[in-house]
Order: C-alpha cells, then sequence, then structure tokens
C-alpha cells in the first residue's frame, strides 16, 4: 500500500521528536509540545480538506469520556493546583483524541518504525556526547542520557512498544522491506540499551519469552531463532563496549543494594488511596500526596517522586476507585483485544508494556498502538490484523 501522510499521523508524530518550549504560567514553567500545535493543524487540514472525521465510537472512548468528567470534578473537589490537574488531564484527552484518528486512518508500520529508529540513532548520539563526561558513577550516566522528548526511563518505556512492531514488520514485508524493518529494530534495541533500563529491557526479554509458543503456532521455527539471535549479536557487536560493561555495572549495583524506597512509595500512595478512594487526590496532584505521606520529605532530600511506578495503585490514588477502575478497564480492553488476536492467529505483532501515563509522548505512541487492535477481535478471521498496512 502506497505510503500516504494522512494514514499514518506521520506528521504529528515526527514532531514529537522536536520536544517543546517553555512558557511561564501562574509562576511556573510548563512545556508545550511542539506536537500539540502540529496535530491541531494537521487534523484541521484533514477536516476541511479531506473531510477526515475521527472515529468517537467504542468503549474505550465512551470509558474515556466518563474518565475525564470524573476527573474534572476530582480536580474542582481537591483544588490544589488546577492549573497541573488540567494538564494531567489533557494529556489522556489528547491520547485518546489519537486514538480516535488511528482507529479511522491505522497507523503504517514502516512509518512507525522509522520513527523509533531514529530515536534509536538520537540516544546513540546523545551517549556519544555522555560517554566520556562527569558524572557519579554508572547510576549517575544514566541519570544524564536523554533527548528532546524525555529521559533514558521514559524513552525506554515507548521503545519497548515499538520493537515488537519492527519485528512484525520482517514477518509481513517482503523483499527489501524485511531489511528495513531489521535495521530499524536493531538501531531501536541499541537505542534501548543506551537507556541503561533494566525494567525495559526486562520487560521486553519477558514479553519475547512469553510469545515464543504463539510464535512457534504462528510459523516461527529455530531457524529464525537463530536469525534473531544473529542480528542481536552484531547489534551487541557493534555497540560501544563501555556502554555495554555499564549496563553490566547497573544490573549488578541495582542487584546487591535494592531500591528500598519503592516499598516507601507504594505505601504512601495507597494511603493517600485510603484517605480519598472516591475522588483521589486530584488528576496531576499525585506527587505532593506522596510527598505529604513519606517519612523523609523530598525537599529533605533532593529527589521529587512523580508516582508509585505502578499503574494499579497510582490511577487508584489519583482519580479515585470509579475513575481508576475506569482507566484500568479501558487498558485492559485494549490487552484483552491484543491478547484474542494473539491466540487466533499468532504472530508478533502483540506486545505492550506497563508505564506510567503522566508523560504525553508516551500517551501518543501507547493509543496509536492500542488502535492496531481491532474493534471485534473475535470476528477477525484474516491471519493479519486489517487494521495493519506495510510500506516498504
Amino acid at each position: 500500500m502506497p505510503f500516504k501522510i494522512r494514514d499514518a499521523l506521520s506528521l504529528p508524530l515526527w514532531s514529537l521528536l522536536l520536544g517543546g518550549i517553555s512558557i511561564s504560567l501562574a509562576g511556573r514553567q510548563p512545556t508545550v509540545l511542539y506536537f500539540d500545535g502540529v496535530l491541531l493543524a494537521w487534523l484541521l487540514y484533514q477536516i476541511v480538506v479531506n473531510g477526515f472525521v475521527p472515529s468517537f465510537s467504542g468503549s474505550v472512548l465512551r470509558l474515556g469520556g466518563f474518565f475525564l468528567l470524573a476527573g474534572m470534578v476530582s480536580a474542582l473537589v481537591n483544588y490544589e493546583d488546577m492549573n497541573r490537574s488540567l494538564a494531567a488531564l489533557k494529556v489522556l484527552a489528547g491520547g485518546l483524541l489519537i486514538y480516535a484518528i488511528a482507529r479511522k486512518s491505522p497507523p503504517n508500520l514502516s512509518a512507525l518504525s522509522l520513527w523509533g529508529a531514529v530515536v534509536g540513532v538520537l540516544l546513540l548520539l546523545n551517549y556519544r556526547e555522555l560517554r566520556y563526561g562527569t558524572y557519579e558513577g554508572v547510576a549517575g550516566l544514566k541519570d544524564e542520557i536523554e533527548i528532546a522528548m524525555g529521559r533514558s526511563n521514559y524513552i525506554a518505556s515507548i521503545l519497548v512498544l515499538l520493537i515488537p512492531l519492527a519485528v512484525a514488520g520482517i514477518w509481513l514485508a517482503r523483499g527489501a522491506g524485511r531489511w528495513l524493518f531489521a535495521g530499524c529494530a536493531m538501531l531501536m534495541v541499541a537505542g534501548l540499551v543506551c537507556t541503561m533500563s533494566r525494567g525495559a529491557m526486562l520487560a521486553l526479554l519477558l514479553a519475547t519469552v512469553l510469545s515464543l509458543p504463539l510464535a512457534w503456532k504462528g510459523g516461527m521455527r529455530l531457524k529464525h531463532m537463530a536469525v534473531a539471535l544473529l542480528f542481536l549479536a552484531l547489534v551487541l557487536a557493534l555497540l560501544p563496549q563501555d556502554l555495554l560493561t555499564s549496563n553490566f555495572l547497573l544490573f549488578t549495583l541495582r542487584w546487591e543494594n535494592p531500591d528500598v524506597s519503592r516499598e516507601a512509595l507504594l505505601q504512601a500512595t495507597w494511603e493517600s488511596f485510603r484517605e480519598n478512594p472516591l475522588l483521589g487526590v486530584g488528576p496531576g496532584q499525585l506527587s505532593p500526596a506522596i510527598a505529604h505521606h513519606l517519612m523523609v520529605p523530598w525537599y529533605d532530600t533532593g529527589t521529587m517522586y512523580a508516582n508509585a511506578h505502578n499503574l494499579v495503585v497510582d490511577a487508584l490514588a489519583e482519580n479515585g476507585l470509579p475513575a481508576g477502575l475506569v482507566l484500568l478497564t479501558m487498558v485492559g480492553i485494549v490487552l484483552r483485544r491484543a491478547w484474542v488476536v494473539a491466540v487466533a492467529h499468532p504472530n508478533a505483532l502483540h506486545n505492550l508494556v506497563e508505564a506510567s501515563f503522566e508523560g504525553q509522548q508516551f500517551q501518543v505512541i501507547f493509543w496509536v498502538v492500542a488502535a492496531l487492535t481491532p474493534e471485534r477481535p473475535a470476528m477477525d478471521r484474516s491471519l493479519a490484523n486489517p487494521n495493519i498496512t506495510v510500506a516498504a
């Protein structure tokens, strides 16, 4: 299928790589992404010129509408910082708009894979600039790695969503197209190693292991595994050896010195939920709520925790039980659709990872990937997902 800009949200997606600009608002310096302006202009053009209308039907968007209304009520009741609450609600609303657009105009695997490959290249360039810089140990190096879209862990969570799509492109494409997807996958894996994100790498490894039975059922054989391992070995061989050593040392460091703060964060977040079980602490208000319950305030340690690194507890504490369960149900619907299609038609397309939802870039990519799952997966009788096009 020929590549068309309007088919894959490519122009707005590429603008995500540019980051944004800081503005002054109520004594703060929030960052407004260039993506917001590009998406608005792109959508207006598609509506006026091409008669394009996003598809707002379906259970996910209905639940999303309820969640946004509940969030507004919670923001009014928990009137702590309305600007922060509106910003948090805007992130999810924007993600749902992307989902509505992508359902009507399905993403193109080539565009998504190339976008992820550029992210990988940017991470490699950033590591090259930092590798001989000044930082405190390997953990300090990890904290320094970032690109315009965000810091290492955050970008890693996005790459974990996209690497399986590039692998799927190898499976679905023919001829030279396979080499394009293979190259994109290799660059994304290299970028993931640059982030030094242990959680993301372990999540991808675990997802791969769990997918093996379905992949085997879908036609994968030992020769395919051998080729995949060969490409992985090639990526590792081409990466700087000091990067691999740093990753190994960081894994060892965290294994020998567990992060005991995670338990305290979970406890503080749970206490915040228990104090506000119905409406939560308010959209975007979880960070100060956590700080209120920590034995050592964040301003004494120099670290301000945004969440408890647990989607379930975070959703309940910030939004309350009704809205929190709605948000988790929305994610669950997407996962169930992916699972049903994977069982009925095994292939490499179905992998998702838990990550915090406060980031706009992650929301955009998550809902684009979510749009690849069909509304009625049980009725999908084709081998490949009809929502997915390969242009290579």
